[in-house]
């Protein structure tokens, strides 16, 4: 076992040397900030790959011989708000949505997508007392969604499997933490967004009419971790470091033995622990979780680039292949013996092949 450990860290070492070119070790970032999306219950704790990343410590056990403080913040405006972060540069690594990242790249934020962050279940529910009980029955309706996110993203393409556009809908925009007070306030009918719902149906304010888990799995919210270009060109080094960290953080999610200290670490964010278990209830979280940006990532990003287009939401058009960096996620798999760890997928998100370990 120790031989094993031995023969990664130097793997892990080779890697670093091949990045840097065989160049002189950099001086490491004195704080590293990271940034990602909260759950609107004022904690500064999230879900999914960056809390496991943060809360287990592989992107600090990565800087364990390093002086370097590690910054988690988790903003309730989302996407949005980080990206408005990542212009501000305030922030060096964001872990959010696949529309956000495209509007802000399309504007000239820049950044590089390094991992996918996986994917999400989303919801739809509709208050107590009005007589909605589908995506079709919408029509006419006001409808809360967090413009320009992920979520706003795949709540349209809900409509559009349903035969409804954004015209047969009143969209309201506001935050999930404001959806939520609208929906026990009156002033919307529905809302459409992530697992934090499931509290408002448990408290009897509400009743889910959809979800992207129930045989929906391409309109569950999807995104990536970027790193801004001027934090990779400076610190190549850190930059693996970060990224070898997040590979871990999801090979450890993959571990069915792992899932209910998860589902505990998640619940620090406000999601309550019952609804978390609910979410995840029969999912495989290792797949889920993927980090790769592989076929299956590429595509959902091709057709939520195009999507941005058609809707008016950028401008300018965005060259994926430009844009992703995939030689950390491609150096943190070997390091870590990780290459067939999770099964290859095509476009669709089927399975090419089995995974090896």
């Amino acid at each position: 076992m120790k031989r094993l450990s031995f023969v990664k860290t130097l793997v892990a070492v080779a890697a670093l040397v091949a990045l840097s070119g065989g160049a002189k070790a950099e001086r490491p970032p004195e704080t590293i900030r990271f940034g990602s999306f909260g759950s609107g219950f004022g904690q500064n704790y999230g879900t999914g790959l960056i809390a496991i990343a943060q809360l287990k410590g592989f992107v600090a056990d990565e800087f364990k011989d390093q002086k370097v403080a590690l910054d988690w913040k988790y903003y309730a405006g989302t996407g949005p708000a980080i990206n408005e972060a990542i212009a501000n540069g305030q922030l060096d690594f964001g872990h959010y949505g696949a529309l956000p990242n495209i509007i802000g790249r399309a504007n000239g934020l820049p950044t590089r997508i390094l991992l996918s962050y996986g994917t999400g279940a989303t919801f739809a529910v509709v208050r107590n007392g009005v007589a909605i009980a589908s995506i079709r029955d919408l029509k006419g309706h006001r409808v809360s969604v967090a413009k320009a996110t992920v979520i706003h993203l795949v709540f349209l393409k809900t409509l559009a499997e349903n035969g409804l556009t954004d015209r047969d809908v009143t969209l309201i925009d506001l935050k999930e933490a404001d959806q939520m007070a609208a929906l026990a306030a009156g002033s919307v009918d529905a809302a459409f967004g992530t697992s934090s719902f499931l509290a408002l149906r448990d408290q009897g304010l509400v009743k889910v009419i959809y979800s992207s888990s129930d045989g929906h799995p391409e309109t569950g919210h999807f995104g990536g971790v970027l790193v801004t270009e001027d934090f990779e060109r400076k610190y190549p080094e850190a930059t693996q470091r970060v990224v070898r960290g997040f590979v871990a953080a999801a090979h450890w999610l993959g571990q069915p033995e792992n899932r209910e200290e998860a589902l505990r670490l998640w619940a620090k964010s406000g999601v309550s622990y019952q609804v978390l278990q609910e979410e995840f209830e029969g999912q495989d979280i290792r797949r889920q979780l993927d980090p790769r940006t592989d076929g299956y990532f590429l595509a959902r990003y091709r057709d939520a680039i195009d999507f941005a287009k058609t809707q008016k939401l950028i401008r300018r058009d965005v060259d994926l292949a430009e844009w992703i960096l995939p030689k950390y996620q491609d150096a943190a798999l070997r390091s870590l013996g990780l290459e067939n760890y999770w099964p290859r997928r095509d476009a669709d998100g089927a399975p090419i092949n089995s995974a090896g370990n």
